[in-house]
């Protein structure tokens, strides 16, 4: 099974989940939308699960001859919207959703061994609309303690 493929997967089921309950979780928000990627025309509410994992990395030993990976999937979230303060408070709730979506089993569904969510970057800014845009880009950090590839050892040897 290809590790960054499924955990990429789940992250982007839990988020749609998240979505259809938006309104019991998160009353009076706006429910986003949920993309796999970016969306080729953006709705003003969504969250985007990009669809490539970014800085991979195998490093360490958790176990003998078992390095560990560690790779980050990256959801971005954005809410569009003639108030600044709907704009901030709907984002500030999907970010919290994507925090309490991999902290409710930071497994996500025995992908990974571990993952945790960060905010790595976050702002507002109005457009040429005189909307206010509000985004913020969250990654997941995921870690596989001892990644064996045996199949490809047994190739390559």
């Amino acid at each position: 099974m290809v590790t960054f493929q499924a955990a990429r997967d789940e992250l982007r089921r839990r988020m749609e989940k998240v979505a259809e309950s938006f309104g019991d979780l998160y009353p009076g928000v706006q429910a986003p939308k949920v993309f796999d990627g970016f969306p080729t025309s953006e709705p003003p509410f969504y969250i985007a699960v990009d669809s490539i994992v970014d800085t991979a990395a195998m490093g360490g030993k958790a176990v003998p001859d078992a390095g560990q990976l560690d790779f980050t999937i990256h959801v971005l979230c954005f809410a569009r919207h003639a108030d600044l303060a709907t704009a901030s408070a709907t984002l500030l709730a999907y970010v919290d959703a994507v925090f309490n979506a991999v902290m409710a089993d930071q497994r996500l569904a025995m992908s990974v061994d571990n993952s945790f969510p960060s905010v790595e970057a976050a702002g507002t800014s109005p457009d040429s609309s005189k909307y206010h845009m509000a985004a913020a880009s969250v990654g997941v950090q995921c870690s596989v303690f001892s990644k064996c590839p045996q199949r490809f050892r047994e190739v390559v040897q």
